[in-house]
């Protein structure tokens, strides 16, 4: 428990560390969670109610460090009539503690995550517990809602090796599978002490020559990343993607855009009249929007 706690420690502070960078990020996610869960043929499969939080940072685009906590807690009977003992309850609370990579493909992403499995059982007035490996795979998508505020669904996988109730050191292999929704903390992006006005002008000075992207209704300049947004037509069609001033347009149709002539010419080799624009959002965080040209 102590070596999987100081892994958890060292993955959250990793997130910390990774919001001072421009892209990656760090996260903080709560909500409730629903566990699947193999008895063994103990009983058929169960399932539980809990919660799942976690803590993740981006090392960029693509690459991320998580760490993940959850608990879960079911009451359900087992007939033990042929030993005389009839329908027994029994309390169990399972608890997880994990920690590892994450694949993101924004929205969605695939975390691979390993560590601790502690699960504990009363009945008829005796308890156990029992601490084992435990690993998570799956998957989720997540959206973001505001700012600094995103909805996430996700499913995994979920391997544990219990058998709490059986001889010491006997264990069993689980195939668990859950599942959990709730809410993300975005806890911002790139750090910068650079006062507000001053960030202002050196905008300004970096868009000092700017040209137009009359097919999308945007003007901007060359910027870090793609082309930079300093004004959008009301009605165009970057507005009606959602492209805003300090916006940054990554892509067109997957094709990488430096300047408006990039813009322009990636649009003009759309034939179906909906494009695909990739865009960060005031610099910082990655979406991509399909928008009709006419």
């Amino acid at each position: 428990m102590r070596k999987l706690s100081l892994v958890i420690l060292v993955a959250l502070a990793m997130c910390v560390s990774a919001q001072g960078q421009e892209v990656p990020r760090a996260e903080v996610f709560g909500g409730y969670s629903y566990l699947n869960v193999d008895t063994n043929g103990l009983t058929s499969r169960q399932s539980a109610n809990g919660w799942e939080a976690s803590g993740s940072g981006n090392f960029n685009r693509w690459f991320a460090a998580e760490g993940d906590l959850s608990g879960y807690y079911k009451t359900y009977s087992v007939d033990l009539t042929d030993l005389g003992l009839g329908t027994v309850n029994v309390d169990v609370h399972d608890f997880s503690f994990l920690a590892g990579p994450r694949v993101n493909v924004r929205p969605v992403f695939f975390p691979a995550l390993v560590g601790v499995d502690h699960l504990t059982g009363s009945a008829l007035g005796f308890s156990a517990s029992q601490d084992s490996f435990a690993a998570a795979f799956g998957g989720g998508v997540q959206w973001k809602v505001a700012p600094q505020w995103a909805v996430r669904a996700s499913g995994d996988y979920v391997l544990t090796h219990q058998n709490i109730f059986g001889p010491s050191g006997s264990t069993f292999t689980q195939n668990n599978f859950r599942a959990s929704v709730g809410i993300v903390y975005i806890l911002g992006g790139e750090r910068n002490s650079t006062p507000r006005a001053e960030r202002k002008t050196a905008t300004a000075q970096q868009c000092a020559g700017t040209s137009e992207a009359a097919l999308l209704g945007v003007v901007g300049c060359n910027g870090e990343g793609g082309f930079r947004v300093t004004s959008v037509q009301t009605g165009s069609p970057a507005a009606r993607a959602g492209i805003a001033s300090g916006d940054i347009i990554a892509s067109i149709d997957g094709r990488p855009v430096h300047n408006s002539v990039d813009v322009e010419t990636a649009i003009s080799a759309n034939t179906s009249g909906t494009v695909k624009v990739g865009y960060m959002i005031q610099g910082n965080y990655l979406t991509e929007r399909e928008v009709r040209m006419r």
